[in-house]
């Protein structure tokens, strides 16, 4: 003799009752839902054509017709006695998995599906065993251990058995993945992929429905605190939510049979092929708008592809101007001083016989020429970090993410620029954060972003000015490290070009316009960010974000660098 279990899932379906079809054939979206919202087999069935491309009412038309020769297979009078209290809880559960859901940001319609759905092995068994689904329960209620007892009366528990209805009844993989491990926590389910907000939603509604009837013995494998935590929803919300969804009426009050009316499969494709017809001029006129939004498209991406071309263009012409200037000034002091050098050569071309002391001669000559050469040496190399720059703008290497101090970071980026701020006489200020966190960054060119960062405030700073370091955690795993100066700011034109590589707004001897071009670009490369905060109040800013090591915390006095709360460095 065959368990309940193995008779569930030799089941084609949960059918409808006649009041829902009825209501399919007669009513129109968007009322449709909720009429059919509290029949389980609608709501199966509206499961597996969620997903359809067609209008709701005619997949469901289709879905239903080709079950038709299931008609007199799967009718459950939920009006009975223990059934009401299978149908009451799965009604219960999706009011309040909805809820959770848009109180979460998540998918109010797939979370009532999946609320609904989550005792399916139940709604099974109530179809193939009406009447001891009363025992059932009172056994279920009464069972130290629900599973074993499921497994000993049932052939299988509850779990086991959803899992081969949603493989029986082809249900998608969406919801197969919440109801089918509903007993397990909740990260393990997402590996095993379920959606997380989603199963946490219906996890809940579970937990909170069994907490106020246990009579069906579901199993949740996530602690409520766990759950509210991770949808930011309080106890006390959600329990008054949970309150609330058994005072909702259930919208169908009869359940009648569909397989005693002959004429249903007739009235069922009328009403399909009414729906067709009906929708035929709404197709047309959703395919004219799709063929203008094509047109649309082609136009604007025509329009786009010769904005950017003309984009790159001027990007490109600008950079051009930027780097021939910053390039040609060493070159003409390197001509400048070749020319000198090459004007003292004619000293050679004096006699021998008329030098009076030629190594006093040659001396002369050295301390002329010295100098020049020096210059030369000096502008080649300036050329040369130019273009290395301009390749660590362009191609910087890969970085090699590690955790990195956050004190250690700010404090060699601070020595890094002190002898800068001393000659320009600016202070130095640098906040310690309370705690050293962790960031996860290359740590050669984080360095090298916050040191441009840092190096730009105190060039912007004026004589006497200061130039201050400090670092805010955020809520959404990262550590803004902002750095602050005292100077005028840049222009509204300049404020366009600030991440331009080779434009400066400063006047000559400034730099060459790739300090902040450069942090930027070595923070995007390592999943952070560098942006100019704004100047007011006399303070201009600009942040460094970086995303913070999933390691522990190091609290000040406990390792790692510490920085006094205020350390202040000045000329």
């Amino acid at each position: 003799m065959k368990t309940p279990g193995e008779r569930a899932m030799e089941l084609p379906w949960l059918a409808p009752s006649l009041g829902s079809l009825t209501a399919l054939v007669r009513s129109h979206m968007p009322s449709l839902w909720t009429q059919l919202r509290g029949d389980p087999g609608m709501v199966l069935l509206s499961a597996r054509v969620l997903d359809s491309l067609l209008p709701l009412d005619v997949a469901l038309l289709e879905t239903t017709l080709q079950h038709q020769s299931c008609f007199s297979i799967g009718f459950v009078d939920w009006n009975q006695s223990g059934h009401d209290v299978v149908l009451r809880t799965c009604f219960a559960q999706a009011v309040l998995a909805s809820q959770i859901a848009d109180k979460a940001g998540g998918d109010g319609a797939r979370a009532w599906i999946a609320g609904f759905l989550a005792p399916l092995g139940w709604l099974g068994v109530a179809a193939v065993s009406p009447e001891r689904i009363g025992d059932y329960l009172i056994c279920s209620k009464k069972a130290g251990d629900p599973s074993a007892w499921q497994r000993e009366q049932w052939g299988r528990d509850h779990s086991g058995l959803v899992g081969r209805l949603c493989r029986a009844w082809r249900l998608p993989a969406w919801l197969s993945a919440i109801i089918s491990f509903l007993g397990m926590p909740i990260g393990t389910a997402e590996r095993l992929g379920a959606d997380r907000r989603l199963f946490a939603a219906v996890q809940l509604a579970v937990r909170l429905c069994q907490e106020r009837t246990s009579s069906l013995g579901l199993a949740v494998g996530t602690p409520s605190s766990d759950l509210l935590h991770e949808l930011g929803i309080s106890a006390v919300a959600a329990g008054l939510l949970a309150d609330a969804a058994f005072t909702v009426p259930h919208p169908l009050r009869t359940w009648e049979p569909i397989g005693q009316h002959s004429l249903l499969p007739e009235l069922l494709q009328l009403a399909l092929e009414n729906r067709r017809h009906n929708d035929s001029a709404w197709v047309d006129r959703l395919q004219n708008d799709v063929d203008l939004l094509q047109d649309a498209l082609t136009h604007q991406n025509s329009e786009e592809t010769t904005r950017l071309n003309a984009l790159k263009l001027s990007a490109l012409a600008e950079f051009a101007a930027g780097a021939g200037h910053e390039i040609n000034n060493p070159l003409a002091v390197i001509s400048g001083q070749a020319q000198y050098v090459l004007k003292q050569m004619e000293w050679f071309d004096v006699p021998a016989e008329e030098i009076e002391d030629v190594g006093a001669y040659l001396e002369s000559l050295r301390d002329k020429i010295t100098p020049s050469l020096q210059k030369i040496i000096g502008q080649t190399q300036r050329v040369h970090q130019m273009l290395t720059d301009l390749m660590q703008f362009a191609r910087p290497h890969p970085p090699h993410l590690q955790s990195v101090s956050t004190r250690k970071l700010i404090r060699d980026a601070a020595d890094s620029q002190e002898l800068l701020a001393q000659q320009r006489r600016v202070q130095m200020i640098v906040v310690g954060p309370e705690t050293d966190e962790l960031l996860w960054a290359d740590p050669k060119q984080a360095l090298v972003a916050l040191t441009g960062l840092v190096r730009n405030a105190i060039e912007a700073a004026p004589a006497d000015g200061w130039a201050r370091i400090r670092a805010e955690l955020k809520s959404n795993r990262s550590l803004e490290i902002i750095v602050e100066d005292n100077g005028h700011g840049p222009s509204a034109m300049a404020c366009e070009h600030l991440f331009d590589p080779f434009y400066s707004g400063r006047n000559a001897g400034r730099g060459r316009g790739l300090g902040l071009p450069i942090a930027w670009r070595l923070a995007r490369q390592q999943g952070g960010d560098v942006r100019f905060d704004g100047a007011s109040g006399g303070v201009t800013r600009f942040v460094l974000t970086l995303p913070l090591a999933d390691t522990p915390i190091i609290p000040a006095g406990t390792g790692g660098y510490h920085l006094d709360d205020e350390l202040v460095r000045s000329a």
